[in-house]
C-alpha cells in the first residue's frame, strides 16, 4: 500500500504545478468568471510565427499604451517573454479552448504579421518598410513606432548568471530555429577564428540550442539557459556577435550592443536595429529573402570577412556604456503595401 504521507506530498505539488501553470498564462479570476461576465480586454493580439517574432509584439504594445491604449492582451504559449511587461494586460494561450472564449465574448482579436510566404518560390516577399512597422501597418497605426522590442527581467534574475566581465556573447548557428533559414547562416569556422582572437581579452560564452556547433574556448551553455536566462546573460554582456533571429532581437529587448552577419538574405533596414553594426552585402539579388537553395552559393555571407567583424566588433565596444539609439518610424498604410504586394508578386 502507498504511504499516505507521500500521497499528500504528491498531491501537493500537482496542485502547485496546475497554478504554476495558470499562473504563467492567466490571473486565476479568469478561470473563475470567464462563464459569469466578460472580462475587461480590449484587444487581443496574436503571432503565429517563431519566439524572435513574438517578441517583436512588444514593439507594438509599447506604442499602443504610449498613444493611450488599455487592456491589451497577448495569446502565446510563450508567456515568458512578455513576463513583468506593464504594456501587456494578460496572457492567453493559443489552445482552441480559448478561441472559443475569444469567440464568444466578441473580443477584438487580431492576428499579427509582416510579409507575405510565396511557397512555390521558396522564399518571402521582401518587406518595404521594418517589420516593426508592418506590423503596425496591419492594425491601422498611423503614428511613428519604436524599432525595438522589449523583454523586462528582474533583479533576482539579472543576478543569477554571474560570469566573470567583461564577456561577450555569440552564437555558432542559426538551424535549429524553429524555422531554420538557411541563407542566414554564416560560417562555424569563421565564428571559431573570431573567438579565438577575442579569447585573448574576454571570456567569450556561447548561447544557443545544443545542436549548434560547439565553439573552443568559450563559456558553453548551448541548451542550458532559458530564455530569461539568456537575456539576463546579453544584458549583462559586452556586446553580442550573431545573425538575424530570436537572439538578436533578444539582445535588443535588453539594450545589448550587437555585431549582426546580416549577408544579403534581408536587409537592415527590413529586420535590424541602427545602433548595431549590421553587416550586410548590397548584391544585385539582395535582399532576396530566400530560405535555402540559394543560385549563387550565398556569395553575400562568403563576401562577409573575419577582417569586417573583427573591425565592427572594436567600433562596437568603443561605445559601450552609451545609450542605444532608438529609430521612430511612421508606418506606411496597409493600402500601400497590399499595392506593392499585389505589383511585386
Amino acid at each position: 500500500m502507498a504511504d499516505p504521507n507521500q500521497i499528500s506530498f504528491l498531491a501537493r505539488v500537482q496542485r502547485r504545478l496546475r497554478y504554476d501553470w495558470q499562473s504563467k498564462f492567466i490571473p486565476r479570476w479568469w478561470h473563475l468568471n470567464l462563464h459569469l461576465r466578460k472580462p475587461i480586454i480590449k484587444r487581443v493580439l496574436g503571432f503565429g510565427g517563431g519566439l524572435g517574432d513574438q517578441l517583436l509584439c512588444t514593439a507594438i504594445f509599447r506604442a499602443l499604451r504610449e498613444h493611450g491604449e488599455a487592456d491589451l492582451w497577448m495569446q502565446t504559449n510563450n508567456p515568458e517573454l512578455f513576463a513583468h511587461n506593464p504594456d501587456v494586460a494578460g496572457i492567453i494561450p493559443v489552445m482552441p479552448y480559448y478561441f472559443k472564449i475569444i469567440e464568444q465574448h466578441n473580443m477584438a482579436f487580431k492576428r499579427l504579421n509582416y510579409t507575405t510566404h510565396i511557397k512555390e518560390q521558396g522564399r518571402d516577399l521582401p518587406p518595404q518598410q521594418h517589420l516593426i512597422t508592418n506590423m503596425a501597418s496591419v492594425l491601422g497605426i498611423d503614428y511613428p513606432v519604436g524599432i525595438r522590442p522589449y523583454l523586462h527581467l528582474t533583479a533576482a534574475e539579472c543576478s543569477q548568471h554571474i560570469i566573470s566581465k567583461p564577456y561577450i556573447v555569440v552564437q555558432s548557428s542559426i538551424l535549429a530555429a524553429r524555422y531554420p533559414i538557411a541563407t542566414k547562416e554564416w560560417y562555424p569556422e569563421r565564428m571559431q577564428i573570431v573567438v579565438n582572437e577575442l579569447a585573448k581579452r574576454f571570456t567569450v560564452v556561447q548561447l544557443g540550442m545544443p545542436s549548434d556547433p560547439k565553439l573552443e574556448h568559450v563559456l558553453d551553455l548551448r541548451g542550458k539557459a532559458s530564455i530569461r536566462e539568456s537575456a539576463a546573460i546579453l544584458q549583462a554582456a559586452q556586446l553580442f556577435i550573431g545573425f538575424v533571429g530570436f537572439q538578436m532581437h533578444l539582445a535588443r529587448a535588453v539594450d545589448c550592443r550587437s555585431v549582426i552577419i546580416f549577408g544579403g538574405r534581408e536587409a537592415p533596414f527590413q529586420s535590424g536595429y541602427s545602433c548595431n553594426s549590421n553587416l550586410y552585402t548590397p548584391l544585385n539579388c539582395a535582399p532576396c529573402w530566400l530560405w535555402e537553395n540559394c543560385p549563387i552559393e550565398r556569395q553575400c555571407m562568403q563576401e562577409i570577412t573575419l577582417e569586417q567583424v573583427l573591425a565592427a566588433v572594436e567600433d562596437q565596444l568603443a561605445l559601450v556604456g552609451q545609450p542605444l539609439n532608438v529609430d521612430y518610424i511612421k508606418p506606411r498604410p496597409a493600402h500601400e503595401l497590399i499595392e506593392l504586394e499585389i505589383h511585386r508578386a
